[in-house]
């Protein structure tokens, strides 16, 4: 690989994460206001989360 694309890979995978992280703050958001129960998505989520957070 080059180092543009290398530099190419790092911004894609930031641009993910950005996503994730902008849908975890949507889920604590609902949460701290109560708006509603979590569904499948936001379940499924969370279980990830905590898995990674547990390895």
């Amino acid at each position: 690989m080059t180092a543009q694309q290398d530099l190419r890979d790092i911004k894609k995978e930031i641009r993910l994460l950005k996503t994730k992280i902008d849908k975890l703050e949507n889920i604590v958001e609902k949460r701290l206001i109560g708006e509603s129960k979590p569904d499948r998505y936001e379940r499924k989520a969370v279980a990830d989360f905590k898995g990674r957070k547990k390895a």
